[in-house]
């Protein structure tokens, strides 16, 4: 059974990783004083704001605000989970990872799902009701061999079977809603299943392990015809390319990946002989599937219905792919058409060809709007180079890019150097667009509790002073309450060492970035105890301030009701708030 990997080697592990070598095998870095600068990998942007620091062993990109440690970087870089993160750098630096056995949540939704899938599989091939699953899968022309590849099932329209499989396998009613199989209506008052008398496409992540499922509907059209899993712990839709576990050492081998739109897309194309087929499931290209992709592949090719929609679907994606740096090509099928029909009408070699004489993405997209466009007209080639401009101005190869600059000028007959003005505009207003610097907004409480917790971040000695002193309430900004939360905890339990410790303990990436940023900027101070002693008196005194001014508004309606006891009561306590405010001042002041 799979397992956590102990602390004390993950602590080793980041030891072992320089974040300075590991970074530059990503991107090339500078050295500028006692750090490391380059362009952020994770926006666009045309001076360098992204800073690794070799004594803090961890990056900020003072740009876009993104930031961590060693294993962030790879997590973010390679869109991996932690654990894939640290054993990719322990295979890195040589150390041999031994797991401790635990049972957790995630590990028995893994398994829960493997069994709901073995009795979806069972249902499709072995019962009388899965017959006419198997019908319609045979007619597609899915044979039994790519039914068994893709553990293909069939959900049967009444729900009594699989909560009684479900019910013999122990499996509770809290975890078939965990794994997004049932779901509790409150309107309703009882608990329903997801997926009734659909086709079964069980969704695989990376490691091919399955975190979903996906239904296709047989009769009843009143019903969506695809039915995907919730978001759950394993499951996230904009994480997920269906196939590519399947898929990823063809794409790894030719670096290059072709994406379909749906399941039926793919499964034909796969029987056909074409190995490298990932689908999107449907939806526009995330960024997340984007990078899952730049792992393996440095081309993508395009092959979306012939329709309207897929032409959509098709340019709300190509920006994405063509900014994480992947070179995108689209086949553009007859109308009416999909990659099986096509296949089925024409034939593997005729496919083949289609997908060697894929169009590039400027090309293709001139001949998109040339259709809808008036492109002799001074008005129409305006209108078609600011569609076409943003999506150029995201290459990142800078010789592809030039040359699709002067392509673009020759298929207009526009000036080169109005386009490069053009593209430049667009591109400083992306930069300022994404300009970040978080201490412009801060209110005068927050810019405290941030200096407090950049000296709590910088010295454990000062957490535990603060932890005796302050509730994690008296922190008002939200981000800065989250991170004092998980210092108080960290020392509490004797784990905190430095900030490495906390950067390896957040899970939510936002505050990573905002932990890192509070590290890299540079704090000055001459006495530190003071200092201290000083931020909180001044926290105090903020929030005892803010308890007055909400008597002072109760007084108002106290005085109103006539109610003279409950007047004294408050305007005592008062007078003992402003004692303690008083006091605070003297003993810090």
């Amino acid at each position: 059974m799979a397992g956590m990997i102990p602390e004390s080697v993950i602590e080793n592990i980041q030891q072992q990783s320089d974040i300075v070598s590991i970074i530059s095998g990503y991107i090339p870095l500078k050295q500028v004083g006692r750090s490391f600068k380059a362009l952020c990998p994770f926006h666009h942007e045309k001076t360098p704001s992204f800073v690794v620091s070799p004594e803090k062993q961890i990056f900020h990109c003072f740009g876009c605000g993104a930031g961590g440690n060693v294993f962030g970087f790879v997590m973010k870089y390679e869109n991996m989970t932690f654990i894939e993160a640290v054993e990719l750098l322990a295979n890195k630096v040589g150390i041999s990872i031994t797991r401790q056995k635990i049972n957790t949540d995630v590990l028995d939704l893994y398994k829960i799902n493997n069994m709901i899938s073995d009795y979806f599989a069972n249902m499709l091939i072995n019962s009388s009701e899965g017959k006419h699953a198997c019908e319609y899968l045979k007619n597609r022309g899915i044979s039994s061999q790519t039914i068994k590849d893709f553990k293909l099932g069939y959900a049967p329209a009444s729900p009594k079977s699989l909560l009684e499989f479900a019910k013999g396998q122990k499996i509770s009613e809290a975890f078939l809603d965990k794994a997004g199989i049932t779901a509790y209506d409150s309107q309703e008052k009882n608990r329903y299943v997801r997926f009734k008398n659909r086709i079964i496409f069980p969704i695989h992540n990376i490691q091919g392990k399955i975190v979903g499922f996906a239904g296709r509907a047989l009769d009843d059209k009143t019903l969506p015809k695809y039915l995907n899993s919730p978001q759950t712990d394993l499951y996230n839709k904009s994480n997920i390319l269906y196939g590519l576990n399947i898929a990823k050492k063809e794409i790894a081998d030719n670096k290059h990946a072709v994406i379909v739109e749906g399941y039926m897309d793919l499964l034909p194309l796969y029987q056909a002989g074409f190995l490298n087929v990932v689908a999107s499931s449907g939806t526009s290209l995330t960024v997340q599937q984007a990078k899952l992709l730049l792992r393996y592949a440095t081309k993508a090719t395009i092959v979306y219905d012939g329709d309207t929609a897929g032409t959509n679907a098709t340019l709300r994606g190509l920006d994405i792919l063509v900014e994480q740096g992947l070179i995108v090509k689209i086949v553009k099928l007859p109308a009416g058409e999909d990659p099986d029909s096509f296949l089925n009408k024409y034939g593997k070699n005729k496919f083949s060809n289609m997908l060697e004489e894929a169009v590039d993405i400027i090309t293709y997209r001139i001949s998109i709007l040339e259709n809808q466009l008036d492109s002799a007209s001074i008005d129409g080639k305006a209108e078609i180079a600011k569609n076409i401009l943003p999506t150029i101005s995201k290459i990142t190869d800078s010789i592809r890019k030039s040359e699709y600059i002067k392509y673009l000028a020759e298929k207009l007959s526009l000036n080169e150097a109005s386009i490069l003005d053009e593209i430049e505009k667009i591109e400083n207003q992306t930069s300022e667009q994404i300009s970040y610097n978080p201490s412009v907004s801060l209110l005068p409480t927050e810019r405290i509790e941030k200096h407090l917790l950049q000296l709590m971040l910088e010295d454990t000695d000062i957490v535990k002073k603060v932890r005796r002193s302050l509730d994690v309430e008296d922190f008002l900004n939200n981000d800065y309450q989250q991170v004092a939360k998980l210092l108080f905890e960290l020392d509490t339990a004797g784990k905190i060492s430095s900030h490495k410790n906390v950067l390896t303990h957040l899970e939510n990436d936002a505050l990573k970035d905002v932990v890192t940023g509070l590290i890299m900027e540079t704090v000055p101070h001459s006495e530190k105890e003071k200092e201290v002693n000083q931020t909180i008196a001044k926290l105090k005194e903020k929030k005892i301030n803010k308890r007055i001014t909400e008597l002072n508004a109760s007084l108002e309606k106290t005085k109103e009701t006539g109610k003279v006891r409950s007047l004294l009561k408050q305007i005592m306590e008062q007078k003992e708030l402003i004692i303690q405010c008083r006091k605070v001042n003297v003993k810090h002041g």
